[in-house]
């Protein structure tokens, strides 16, 4: 895996993890749901805007290629 996959891994698992931790933590509910709901959104964004910025056009077509071959269920 190159440095743009590894980024755009590292960035998601921080912010879930402190998506659920805020979620566990925070009360009111509403307020824990608030903040994991910023934190999932962000930390997605994050990823994919770093990995746009680190990854080769190499890496980006057959990041693409991977998607549409096998999509998310």
């Amino acid at each position: 895996m190159s440095k743009a996959h590894w980024a755009r891994l590292l960035i998601g698992l921080g912010g879930g993890a402190l998506a659920v931790l805020a979620l566990l933590l925070l009360r009111p509910l509403w307020l824990g749901l608030a903040v994991f709901a910023v934190a999932m959104v962000s930390s997605s964004t994050a990823a994919g805007r770093v990995f746009a910025r680190l990854a080769t056009a190499e890496e980006i077509r057959a990041d693409l290629e991977d998607r549409v071959r096998n999509p998310p269920a």
